[in-house]
Parts: C-alpha cells; structure tokens; sequence
C-alpha cells in the first residue's frame, strides 16, 4: 500500500498519496515511510505548515535520521522560518555533514549576511561536489564578501570553462570580480550570462549596478527601465540599483525613499547594513547631520551584529588592524646592504590613511601619460607572509635579507602586478594603498630608492569619513565602529609613520588634500617635479580620465568623475559635537599636520 502511494505522488495524484498515507499513519502513528510520504503529499500540495507539523513529528521519532532534519530545514526556509532552518540544518550536519545540507545551510547564512560562517559551509560543500558551477560561483561571492579575496579569486581560476554554459553562474562570477577591482572579466562574464539569458530579471540588474559602478549612469538607468518590476526577490535587488542611479542622478529624495521602504523591511534590514550607510550619506548631502548619525549608528550596529554572529571569540575580529611595528634607529644601522633598484625602476607608493585623498592623488597621476596606477591591493601584505614562509619575521628580520632574497620578494610583487591588476606594463606603476602607510618598512628594504607620497588631509574630515563608510575588512569594521575608535587607528597609524620616518631616509613628497583641490594646476606641477616627470595638463582633467577608466575599486569612485570641488572639506564642523570623544585623541595629528587654524572656521558650504 505504501508503494502504492508514492507512485500516486510521482504521477502528481497528491490527494491520493495523502490519503493513503492518513490510513497508514492511522494503524501506525510511528509508521517512517507513511509519515514520510504524507508529509511529501503536504508539501506537494503547498499546505507548508502541516508538512513542516508532519516533519517535526519525524525528526522527534527519528533523531537519528540526518534526513528527516534536512527535509524539515528545506520546508522551513520555504516557511521563511530561518531560525528554525538553521537548527533542523545544523542537526542534519552533525549527523551526517552531506552536500546538500552543507550547501543549504551556507546559503541561508550569507542571505542573512553571515558569510564568514556561510563561506565554511558553502567551502565544505564544494569540496564534496567540485564541479557544481553555481555553487563554485557561489562560494567565491561568499568569500569575497568576507573578505577572504584571495580564496575567491582562488575559487575563479579558469571560470571561463567551468562556468560558460551557466548564465546565474556567470553572473555571480561577474560580480566578485567587479567587487575585486577587475574589470575585464566582471564585463566578459556579465556579456555571456546576458548573452544567454537576455531576459533574466537577476542578470539584467547586476549589469545594470555594473554600468553605474563603472561611472556609465545613464546607460545604467536605459537598462534598468528594461526590467519588469515584480514583488519578488529580484525587486530588491532592482531597487538598490535604482536608488543608486537616483542618488547618482541628483534624486536625492528619490533615492532617499527607496532606501528607507528598503530598511523599513527588517529581514533586509538585518542583512544590509551599506543601506543605512546610503542613507547617513544623503542625510549628510542634505546637511542633517543628526540624522546622518542616527542612520551610521544603526548601520555599524548591524554591521557588527553580523560579524559577531558570523566569527568566533578571539577570531579576526578582535585581531588588531594596525598592529604595532617597530624598527629602531639601531636596528636600522644593523641592517645588511643590498643592492637595490632604482627610482626609476620602482614603484610610486601612494599612501596615507583611508580616505585622505588617495583615490584623488592616484586619479591625477594615472592621468599621466608615462604612469599607470592599479586598484588597491594587497600585494605588500603577501611579500610579508612571503617572508614568514622563507623563515623571517617581520619586522625584525628585514635586515636579514640578502640580496637573492630581496630578488626574490620583489619578483613575487612585480609577478601579482602582471597577473593580478590591469596596469599598464610599459608605465610607470603607481601603487596606492593608504595603509601601505604601515608597511613602510618593507617599502623601504625592497624599494628604498622609491618616491613616496603621503596624502594628509584634516585628520577630524578623515576620522568623520572612515566612520561613515562600510568596510568589509572585519577588523577594520571593528576599528571604524565607533568614531572614538576610529580615532585611536588614525592615532595608531600615524604613530608608527612618525617613527618610520625618524628612522628611514625617504624620498617623500607629503600633501595636503585641501591644497590639492584648492589648486589643481599648481599641485600637478609640483607633483611632476618630484616624479622628474614633465607636467601634462591631463592631471588637471583628471577627471575625464577617471570617466574613461571606468571602474575605480574604492568609495570614492563616484567623487572622482566630478570635477574637482571643495566637498567635504571642513565637514567635521556638522558633527563637532559627535566628535568630541575623538578630540584628544586626534589633537596632536590637528597639530602636527597644521589643521590647528581651521578650528573655528565655519563649515564649507557646499552639500
């Protein structure tokens, strides 16, 4: 009788196998394969909660059956009933760690933006199944939103064939490499996804966010009005993409009511936290500054609410971002001679603390016609770990280095340069990382001959910045969290470059942001002068060229398509009374720098 009632389930007679199934389970309310198919009968006929009733009944019948828990986590995310979800899934994976439980639970942890812990589930899944293209892309996205860029770019090699015939994957595999800064392959993935799904919902809005990403708003926003609009989950999707076009469009109000009807939605709400950032940077367009902190304060909070959730106590979010490092004027005498290269046959080290301008100073060069500068990468902080695994520590064993080392280091540094950026090979490379500022000892054994600029700007301006941007980077999230905080990593970092640079003999050029923008023709001459380079009136346009560009992988990139303007400077004057905490901290940098004058100046009054 029980076969024959699965058969009438697989002929789609559901009210006969639920039928069937009622007579068994009346003769044995512990009868498995009864239970199991009424509860499938149930399901089938979309009646969820008395499936999900029938399922329990099993999973309290059977604990034992990592089955029954993984039927019923499948049932109760179709409920929407994540917490309930999490936890059949969870006892599914202790019992029996499958594919499919694995790769459920990991995507239920990064739709709740969870994706450290669902990058481990969503990692042990593909390991079980490595040819599951959707599920390669997956992971990889997951990994990148963790910040875990190297095993996502790890996950892509050759996606061109594992992908090519999957147009979801391809999507996905398109937006990790947008999020990493490389161009190319986000473009060639999102052409062939759409190439064989002209029509998708899903596909259409990333190469939509793609095109305003890459500064093509106006194509953005053609190819946006393509899209049905459907109460479904691509709609929230869309509306992002909208607001930003709205936002980048001069629709603050529009883009303003999209993010709030967003928020308003506490399961988006809880695992979006960059919409509450949105919203703190219109507010602050709009000069509300309380607002502007109302919404910052509830975007950190559930910003950090994910990573306390997602890492584990003592984990990379108590790690700390700048960690001290310390080179002394003796160690530096100890040091062995090396033979290095030339200025010339270095890189420009572009650096400063985030949001100092960087973005802006690397604009202006790459506008150059003998220089090429490259997206932000990481590529210093791996010559480190390249050196741990040689047997050196850092930073006390720099002086050890002999001259095959040294080779050897910066090889590996011009290797990731070739395979891993878009630089320009017959350029000059400028290299722009703010907190390269850190790694100045390193800078100085492989480059010693290198021009350096540093990028200063108001270090109050900077404080107020870095806290009202998201960062993904969980230490640095933790470091931002508050802007008291915030202050004591500014104070940290600029600690160790004022050690730095007692210590080292540096052929540094140091700026000011304010100067910069107040004028940009004399500033490009001067920096022309300390490049040895003659001056191109393209610095001055610079930002033509950065429309030219396309993608600029930091948060600045759609200020650098603008001409250039005084927004921003002298911001910190709208939130001075939110900044007091952070006062004495940032005191003697206000000083040093010479900001000590701008005190008591009234805000610029641009929005």
């Amino acid at each position: 009788m029980l076969q024959n009632g699965f058969q009438a389930l697989q002929t789609g007679d559901l009210v006969r196998a639920e039928q069937i199934s009622r007579q068994l389970v009346a003769g044995n309310p512990r009868d498995e394969g009864a239970l199991l198919l009424l509860a499938m009968s149930l399901d089938a006929q979309t009646r969820l909660d008395e499936a999900a009733a029938i399922f329990e009944r099993l999973t309290a019948f059977f604990p034992e059956r990592a089955e029954h828990w993984l039927n019923l986590g499948y049932l109760e995310r179709s409920r929407d009933n994540t917490a309930a979800a999490r936890h059949a899934l969870e006892q599914s994976i202790a019992l029996d760690p499958q594919y499919d439980a694995l790769r459920e639970l990991g995507l239920i942890e990064s739709a709740a933006g969870l994706n450290h812990i669902a990058a481990v589930h969503l990692s042990a899944a593909l390991a079980l199944q490595p040819n599951d293209a959707t599920l390669r892309a997956q992971t990889a996205g997951t990994c990148q939103r963790a910040g875990r860029t190297d095993e996502a770019m790890a996950l892509l090699q050759g996606w061109a064939d594992w992908a090519h015939s999957n147009p979801d994957a391809l999507a996905d595999v398109a937006w990790t490499f947008m999020e990493n800064g490389d161009l190319e392959n986000a473009g060639y993935a999102l052409e062939l996804a759409e190439r064989q799904a002209p029509d998708n919902a899903s596909i259409l809005a990333k190469r939509a966010a793609f095109l305003e990403r890459t500064n093509r708003v106006d194509d953005a926003g053609v190819l946006l009005a393509r899209i049905p609009l459907r109460d479904d989950g691509i709609k929230e999707e869309i509306d992002v993409v909208r607001a930003q076009i709205a936002g980048r469009s001069g629709n603050a109000d529009e883009a303003y009511a999209i993010y709030e009807t967003l928020v308003r939605d506490e399961r988006i709400a809880l695992r979006r936290p960059e919409l509450f950032f949105a919203l703190a940077q219109i507010s602050d367009k709009r000069q509300d500054a309380a607002q502007a902190m109302n919404w910052l304060q509830q975007g950190h909070a559930v910003q950090m609410q994910q990573l306390r959730a997602s890492l584990a106590p003592k984990a990379e979010l108590d790690a700390m971002l700048l960690p001290p490092v310390d080179v002394s004027a003796q160690d530096y005498a100890g040091w062995a001679e090396v033979s290095p290269p030339s200025a010339a046959e270095s890189p420009i080290f572009v650096v400063g603390f985030p949001r100092s301008g960087t973005t802006l100073l690397e604009t202006m060069l790459d506008a150059h016609p003998q220089l090429s500068c490259m997206d932000e990468q990481s590529f210093l902080h791996e010559l480190v770990q390249q050196m741990r695994e040689r047997g050196y520590d850092y930073p006390r064993d720099l002086g050890k280095l002999d001259d095959a080392t040294c080779d050897a280091l910066r090889e590996h540094y011009w290797k990731q340069v070739r395979e891993r950026s878009q630089a320009d090979a017959d350029k000059r490379l400028v290299d722009k990382n703010p907190l390269s500022m850190t790694r100045l000892p390193l800078i100085h054994r492989l480059f010693p001959n290198a021009k350096i600029i540093l990028a200063l700007r108001d270090p109050r301006d900077v404080v107020l910045s870095n806290y009202m941007q998201i960062f993904r980077a969980p230490a640095y999230a933790r470091m931002c969290e508050r802007l008291d905080s915030t202050a004591q990593g500014y104070a940290v970092a600029f600690a160790a470059w004022n050690a730095f640079t007692g210590v080292f003999r540096l052929d540094l050029l140091q700026t000011r942001h304010e100067d910069v923008v107040d004028d940009v023709a004399g500033f490009s001459r001067r920096l022309c002068e300390f490049l040895g380079l003659e001056w191109s009136e393209n610095m001055v346009a610079f930002h033509e060229h950065a429309a030219k560009r396309g993608y600029i992988g930091t948060p600045s990139y759609h200020q650098v398509v603008e001409p250039v303007n005084r927004k921003g400077i002298g911001r910190w004057l709208r939130y001075a009374q939110w900044l007091q905490p952070a006062s004495s901290v940032l005191a003697p940098y206000v000083s040093q720098f010479g900001y000590a004058e701008v005190t008591d100046r009234r805000a610029d009054a641009s929005p």
